[in-house]
């Protein structure tokens, strides 16, 4: 399986200073590459007859070039772009590599434009150029580098290894075995320089593993004080708590507002770079050990589906008020929904993403019928109500946790379809969710005893 895995660099003065040199010129030669795509667009364009037409731009009428596809491709753009200073500066893969990139942003381009003339899309935009000084990400691929001992020795070109005062190298982490890099990108982040290591640890996905039970589910539903609520057809249930995120986010916000009073909207610093490094940093920690955990628990159980409530485009058109919104749209969830996409392969666990309407106010106990966005029926009532926060009362009054229940409808959605057995699943699993704080109460043992899980038969 392919996957990449980020590390921080740490070179030295001489290493660093080579580096930003190539990333520069990476930057100059993108910004060539496309000077030459949008001039030979643009006068194909002055060949046709009635290449200028208008259009609406929001309320203004703008007069403009008409939308065609660009002709343009990496070999064209290789062969002119070649003798170039900036071609000449890097490797040769590594620059080929570089303008490939623009090859493939045309190719989007291309793509957008057929989605534009079937009404599926707005108007596109040409590639546009990259700041002018700016750094751009240095690819190597596994033939332009040369292992020994332990490090890797990039290709360099001639004109600019006449002028080295160290030899560049780049040390492999002691995880990674040499036989599985296939790509190796030196790109900038945040005023920081960070090596992204492309590996195939030649592990293929499972796609049935005998010691999880498939009639058997994990469900979560999302939130915010609540990040993750989930319960399980075995009659298990769980929070995982996101008061921790929200503060993270809450001080990220607090000192970014410090720092930019009296400033420019656009205003940037190092002192911001390093504010939102860290709150990338603790978000991306976050994800993994809340995606480590929720994996680890299907192990244990023997689960082998994981069911996800999430309802496309909910973050950038939530309405729960000014304080709401901040603190739900800074929760990672989507981002989390992906780390659980690569995991899950992995280990042979089944991931449903369902969608997840009125999954919070119909009744699990009372089995509510469960309409989808849009479709819900005239009258449709649900039988129960929340009473209070996190509380849910069912028709008959039991009390149950109120994020639990919509967990539990979430399973209840695609339990047909999965064939899952729900029968375990009542009052008892909705009442007392156990909480987990994943910065604090998670021990190495819990890993360690998963990993034994994964290898043991299914009961």
């Amino acid at each position: 399986m392919y996957r990449t895995i980020p590390v921080r660099a740490s070179f030295t003065d001489e290493e660093k200073a080579f580096w930003i040199f190539q990333c520069e010129q990476a930057n100059s030669l993108i910004n060539s590459a496309i000077y030459y795509t949008r001039q030979a667009h643009y006068s194909r364009l002055e060949q046709l007859e009635d290449a200028f037409t208008t259009y609406w731009r929001g309320d203004e009428l703008r007069y403009g070039w008409k939308i065609y596809n660009c002709n343009m491709t990496y070999p064209e753009l290789c062969k002119a772009l070649k003798e170039s200073l900036n071609y000449k500066a890097m490797a040769a893969q590594s620059a080929q590599q570089t303008l490939k990139t623009v090859a493939e942003s045309v190719n989007s381009y291309n793509k957008l434009v057929n989605l534009y003339y079937k009404g599926k899309g707005n108007r596109p935009k040409l590639i546009r150029y990259r700041k002018k000084g700016g750094l751009a990400a240095v690819t190597f691929p596994r033939q332009a580098l040369n292992y020994k001992d332990g490090w890797f020795d990039p290709s360099i070109s001639r004109e600019t290894k006449a002028h080295l005062l160290t030899e560049i190298t780049l040390q492999i982490p002691d995880f990674i075995d040499s036989d599985w890099v296939k790509e190796v990108t030196i790109r900038p982040y945040l005023g920081e320089l960070w090596i992204d290591w492309v590996i195939d640890d030649n592990k293929e996905p499972i796609s049935n593993n005998r010691n999880l039970d498939y009639n058997q589910a994990w469900s979560f539903d999302h939130g915010g004080t609540n990040w993750l609520t989930g319960v399980s057809t075995r009659g298990k249930s769980l929070i995982i708590d996101g008061r921790k995120l929200k503060s993270m986010n809450q001080g990220y916000a607090r000192l970014v507002g410090k720092y930019k009073t009296g400033k420019p909207d656009l205003y940037w610093d190092s002192n911001l770079d390093r504010v939102q490094r860290k709150r990338n940093n603790q978000m991306r920690d976050a994800i993994n050990k809340a995606a480590r955990f929720i994996i680890n628990r299907c192990l244990i159980d023997r689960i082998g589906n994981l069911i996800i409530g999430w309802n496309e485009r909910q973050k950038d058109s939530s309405n729960m008020g000014k304080r709401g919104n901040q603190n739900f749209v800074a929760i990672p969830t989507k981002r989390l929904i992906n780390r659980l996409e690569q995991l899950c392969p992995e280990y042979g666990i089944k991931l449903t993403i369902t969608e997840e309407s009125y999954t919070s106010i119909a009744s699990y106990l009372d089995d509510d019928s469960l309409p989808k966005h849009g479709e819900k029926p005239a009258g449709w009532t649900p039988s129960g109500k929340r009473v209070r926060r996190g509380m849910y009362k069912t028709s008959i009054g039991h009390l149950v946790n109120a994020d639990c229940n919509g967990s539990a409808n979430i399973a209840r959605k695609v339990a047909r379809q999965l064939e899952i057995n729900l029968t375990k699943l009542g009052r008892e699993a909705l009442t007392l969710p156990h909480r987990y704080d994943i910065f604090k109460s998670l021990k190495r043992s819990y890993r360690t005893r998963s990993e034994k899980a994964r290898f043991q038969p299914a009961l």
